[in-house]
């Protein structure tokens, strides 16, 4: 990590790991007056050993596995007794001649690659070219699918076949960049806690609508502010 970086924003987390910027991959982000994003590759970073760290008699509530590129080809092993969730955003990522950031050409054996049975999985319409036709196939094999869509919401796709759309939470925009993975690990820890599909996705929109409105790591919000906004937003 940076030498820079908040150590701050780590306290409370008994095993961090951090790795040199070197062996990281990192991008480029610019934005158009509508929030659209035009990305840039300028390092894949090294690839990365997933490697069990737990003694035999400990175990994980909640996985989160979010690479940002390719730095590994494949999920790990099934997590015993874990809720599982794998960011889908990189995996899907391809580059052009000019290291622009284009969806994947194949995001169904993508998909194959990263998602097991029971495990929820997230993307976003900027990741696919038909992100309904991804989420259904993902649903085929037994996981849950979740699409963000930005200011229109998000659709979940359930591994029993149904689909259901959720309004997005009105937000007054400031850096987008993020927010999807603060929606995701909102909604991993709101499932854990209700094991609620509906509860946990509106719990995500909520702290995505947060997400936009501060720049960096201060739009990552409380649990109490994301409460207050559902709050408010509660018809």
């Amino acid at each position: 990590m940076s030498d820079d970086f908040d150590q701050a924003w780590l306290d409370g987390i008994p095993d961090v790991r951090g790795y040199a910027d070197s062996e990281l991959p990192r991008y480029a982000n610019n934005y158009d007056r509508e929030g659209n994003r035009r990305q840039y590759l300028i390092a894949e970073g090294e690839p990365l050993e997933i490697v069990p760290f737990l003694e035999p008699e400990e175990h994980l509530d909640i996985v989160f596995l979010a690479p940002a590129y390719h730095e590994f080809r494949r999920a790990p092993r099934p997590f015993r007794e874990a809720l599982v969730g794998v960011a889908l955003q990189g995996p899907l990522r391809t580059i052009t001649g000019r290291d622009r950031i284009i969806p994947h050409s194949h995001p169904a054996k993508v998909a194959e690659r990263f998602v097991r049975p029971g495990w929820i999985a997230f993307f976003s319409e900027e990741d696919v070219q038909d992100g309904e036709a991804l989420g259904r196939y993902i649903a085929s094999l037994r996981a849950v699918a979740v699409l963000t869509r930005g200011y229109n919401g998000a659709t979940l796709f359930d591994s029993d076949g149904s689909e259901r759309h959720f309004d997005a939470i009105p937000a007054r925009l400031v850096e987008p960049t993020g927010a999807g993975d603060c929606f995701a690990s909102a909604f991993m820890f709101r499932l854990a806690e209700t094991e609620e599909l509906e509860s946990a996705m509106q719990f995500a929109l909520a702290a995505g609508s947060l997400a936009v409105e501060g720049h960096g790591l201060a739009g990552i919000p409380t649990r109490e502010e994301i409460e207050a906004r559902m709050t408010r937003e509660a018809p």
